[in-house]
């Protein structure tokens, strides 16, 4: 191997020849460390979604942002469920237990996704249910609202539903979400979060391909393949 599978020195790609993927397809970890990369893939893009639109307070920005963190919440509540069902089959795994098996006894994790994570995957971004959104709505102390917001000009997608995304968010935050303290707390606990799993994830995606003979090869480069 030409170097360690987590080294972060360079450009590289992480190759399955075809007897480490037979290797690999043949042991049953391998479909939970592809659904684990498949989360992550995701999570990272949505946390890049939501910084795209920083420090820009146009209508579609302040979307992006929104959205940015309501997928990010959702992601988070589905990768926590999938670490679960990862304990057992890799019970003793000595990667695992010093890694996800530690997120599953974080406390800080466990409040923000009872308190925060579950209702907002559940009620308006992963599913888009009415009977939620009438819950929610019975709730709020808003008393007037701006329903829609665009910038100037007609560019197609760059409307702002906002208040349905305010909606969702009181949902997210579980009461009214001019609570600055509560609300900056479960941004902190959200970001710590993302950047456990991150980290451990790559680490741990790197230990078990290493297991399987996969091996490390310095990447293309774009100009390659122009």
């Amino acid at each position: 191997m030409e170097a360690p599978l987590n080294d972060k020195s360079r450009g590289r790609q992480i190759y399955g020849s075809p007897s480490a993927l037979k290797k690999a397809k043949a042991d049953k970890k391998f479909s939970y460390v592809l659904a684990l990369a498949r989360a992550i893939n995701a999570l990272n893009s949505a946390h890049s979604l939501m910084m795209s639109a920083a420090n820009r307070n146009t209508p579609e920005a302040m979307r992006d942002r929104m959205n940015g963190n309501f997928f990010v919440s959702g992601i988070l509540y589905e990768t926590l469920k999938l670490i679960r069902a990862m304990s057992g089959v890799f019970r003793d795994d000595i990667s695992f237990e010093t890694s996800f098996r530690l997120v599953l006894k974080d406390t800080s994790a466990l409040a923000l996704e009872k308190m925060h994570l579950k209702s907002a995957r559940h009620g308006g971004v992963f599913h888009f249910a009415p009977d939620r959104f009438a819950e929610a709505i019975a709730k709020t102390p808003m008393t007037e609202c701006v329903f829609t917001s665009s910038g100037p000009g007609e560019k197609r997608g760059s409307v702002h539903y906002e208040f349905a995304d305010l909606i969702t968010a009181e949902m997210m935050v579980g009461k009214r979400i001019d609570d600055e303290a509560l609300v900056n707390e479960m941004f902190v606990r959200m970001h710590d979060l993302v950047q456990k799993i991150t980290e451990h994830s790559e680490n741990f995606i790197a230990d078990q391909l290493n297991v399987w003979g996969f091996e490390v090869r310095a990447s293309q480069s774009v100009s390659d393949h122009a």
